[in-house]
């Protein structure tokens, strides 16, 4: 505190309340290390079985804050990696004001806390904690640092409420050089960037943050936050501006894309054949905000091949495939061929090989049209002059998925 010298009486008194720094190392009512250390990996387990997540004896968990209040971004919140690296868990307090920053190491007592998964946002978290009670900080200092991955590598999901850099990203055409929110007019701000694959994570931004008004770059990079999600929509909040390293040239390198918002199949050269039951075929819909190819043989013993053009990959370095599924009802997998000597016709005319590795939208009795992205496909080991992709459709009398299949690109990894 500052010292005060003859200072009339009413001002000491506010004085004291305005230069007294509250801490969040206040003296626990009781030993916060009593009990057991529980990893994030185990609270997941906890969170996810049908048994009580309440915890009724001492157990704890620490960690390192990855994301904290100060930027406005992050309201009565904290976002905690542990301490064995297993995972990041979300500590949402009753006040504002906990004085915990990036690099504090912190311990949470778990005693009467339920653990759970946010079903909106599925990130593991700790609701209604007293940071004055609660939480110890025991050290201070550290650097945190962020988990590397791009879009097209499937892992953004894995990583929710964790820190994170994606690389090889911009902000969509129509999200550049906007202001990341409007506090004036108390609008949080959705942006979207993108990669060089289509894929896409939106960048959510409170009308509360310090640094709204700021606008979004308009380069190509990277970005860190931390890896959130809304109702199934994969979103990012960043800590600071300063995080965003978006000011290079585009470095897209992409020999063929498709994804079907022209409405139409056959442009670019695209191709299907009908092996059997010539009406099903695949055509173009919108279904919500996304434009895509389907296809459904409901009843019939179907085989149907969408066959890209040639794509010339002799000169490729590192090329892969990468393209998004969705689906619904139960019946046989969507699957992916290449061939390097087809030149038109029926399939049977070259030599295909099947490709494996990726992810398909589930396909069964109780799923409903869930985008999954691939990942990438590695064709290295197709680096031909004429190469062709195809996405080959089977059903049966009694076994029939729709599909829908949309954001086809082989570039450049």
């Amino acid at each position: 505190m500052k010292k005060l010298i003859l200072i009339p009486t009413v001002f000491f008194t506010t004085l004291v309340f305005t230069n007294c720094k509250k801490t969040a190392d206040l003296t626990p009512t009781r030993n916060l290390a009593d009990g057991t250390n529980q990893s994030v990996t185990q609270l997941k387990a906890i969170a996810s079985s049908t048994n009580t997540h309440r915890f009724t004896t001492e157990n704890y968990v620490t960690g390192v804050v990855i994301a904290d209040e100060l930027s406005g971004n992050f309201y009565k919140e904290v976002y905690v990696r542990d301490a064995a690296n297993t995972g990041a868990i979300h500590f949402k307090f009753l006040t504002t004001g906990s004085n915990l920053f990036i690099g504090d190491s912190v311990r949470l007592n778990l005693k009467n806390y339920d653990v759970n998964i946010d079903p909106t946002t599925q990130i593991l978290e700790i609701d209604s904690v007293s940071f004055d009670k609660n939480i110890a900080k025991f050290a201070s200092g550290a650097n945190p640092q962020p988990i590397a991955l791009t879009l097209a590598d499937g892992k953004y999901a894995a990583n929710y409420g964790d820190l994170v850099t994606i690389n090889r990203v911009s902000f969509a055409s129509g999200f550049t050089g906007v202001q990341f929110s409007d506090p004036i007019k108390q609008i949080s701000g959705n942006d979207n960037i993108q990669d060089c694959f289509g894929n896409t994570v939106i960048v959510r931004t409170s009308n509360y943050a310090l640094f709204g008004q700021q606008l979004t770059p308009t380069g190509f990079g990277s970005i860190t936050g931390i890896a959130t999600s809304y109702n199934g929509a994969a979103q990012m909040a960043i800590r600071t501006p300063n995080e965003l390293y978006m000011n290079g040239p585009s470095t897209c390198n992409t020999y063929i894309t498709k994804n079907f918002n022209d409405n139409l199949i056959a442009s670019g050269n695209w191709t299907q054949v009908s092996v059997s039951a010539p009406s099903v075929i695949w055509k173009t819909g919108t279904f919500g905000s996304v434009t895509s190819a389907t296809i459904s043989g409901f009843g019939q013993n179907a085989e149907n091949w969408l066959i890209s053009p040639s794509i010339n990959l002799s000169a490729a370095l590192n090329p892969i495939l990468a393209f998004r599924t969705a689906a619904k009802y139960a019946g046989l997998v969507l699957e992916v061929w290449i061939s390097s000597n087809y030149t038109s016709g029926l399939p049977s005319t070259g030599t295909w090989t099947q490709l494996s590795g990726f992810a398909l939208s589930p396909n069964n009795a109780t799923s409903s049209y869930v985008w999954t992205a691939s990942g990438p496909v590695s064709l290295n080991a197709f680096k031909n002059a004429n190469t062709h992709i195809a996405f080959r459709y089977t059903s049966t009398t009694t076994s029939a998925s729709n599909w829908e299949l949309d954001d086809i690109i082989v570039g450049e990894n």
